[in-house]
C-alpha cells in the first residue's frame, strides 16, 4: 500500500539530551499500553479515532541486508515500502476489515502486542514528542499458525486538540529481511 506522502512530512529530530520529564514520560508510556491494549482487542478503528493524529505518516520501509562497506543512505519515504500510508489509507484498511470479507482474519488472529524499552525526548517543537520503543508481536491463528514480529518504532507523537497525545509519524523498523508471516493485517 504505497500512498503518495503527505506532502506536510518532515523529519523530526529527537534532542537526545533532553529526555521528557518523568510525568510525560509516564503518560507516552500509558499512550503505547492502550495502543497494545486496543490492538490485542481487535479495535482498529477506535485506534485510528482516538489515537492517530489525522495528517499521520505510518511507514516500514524496506530493508536490506548490505555489507559493512556498502554506505548507500537509508531508504527513504519516497522509495518503495511495505507500508508508506496516511490516515485515509489507514482508513481504508480498517474499513475492509470490516467488511468480514479478509478471508485470513476469518476467524481472526489472536494477537499480544508487548511494548517495551520507551524512550520519549524533546524536540525543536513544543507539540511533539519523538520515541523509541522495543515491540513483540505473537500472533496466533487457527491450531498451529504463529508468527513472532520483533521490532522497533521510531515514532513522534503530538498533542491533539483534545489535549490528548496522538501518532503523528511511525517508522517501523521490523528485525526481519524477510517476514515468514503469511500476512500482515496488524498495524504494527
Amino acid at each position: 500500500m504505497n500512498a503518495p506522502l503527505n506532502q506536510a512530512f518532515s523529519p523530526v529530530q529527537a534532542d537526545e539530551s533532553r529526555p521528557v520529564d518523568v510525568s510525560l514520560h509516564h503518560e507516552v508510556s500509558q499512550f503505547y499500553f492502550r495502543e497494545a491494549r486496543l490492538q490485542n482487542g481487535r479495535q482498529p478503528r477506535l485506534w485510528l479515532e482516538s489515537m492517530v493524529d489525522p495528517d499521520v505518516h505510518y511507514w516500514l520501509p524496506i530493508l536490506e541486508d548490505r555489507f559493512a562497506k556498502d554506505q548507500r543512505p537509508a531508504p527513504t519515504p519516497d522509495e518503495p515500502a511495505v507500508y508508506n500510508d496516511s490516515y485515509q489509507d489507514l482508513d481504508n484498511r480498517i474499513a475492509r476489515l470490516e467488511t468480514g470479507l479478509v478471508w485470513m482474519e476469518d476467524p481472526p488472529s489472536r494477537v499480544r502486542f508487548l511494548v517495551t524499552n520507551i524512550e520519549a525526548y524533546q524536540t525543536t517543537q513544543d507539540d511533539l514528542i519523538a520515541t523509541y520503543c522495543n515491540v513483540h508481536v505473537y500472533r496466533n491463528r487457527r491450531q498451529r499458525e504463529e508468527a513472532n514480529h520483533f521490532y522497533g518504532r521510531e515514532d513522534v507523537l503530538r498533542r491533539g486538540p483534545d489535549g490528548r497525545l496522538r501518532l503523528f509519524r511511525r517508522k517501523i523498523v521490523l528485525d526481519q529481511r524477510v517476514v515468514l508471516d503469511k500476512n500482515l493485517y496488524v498495524f504494527l
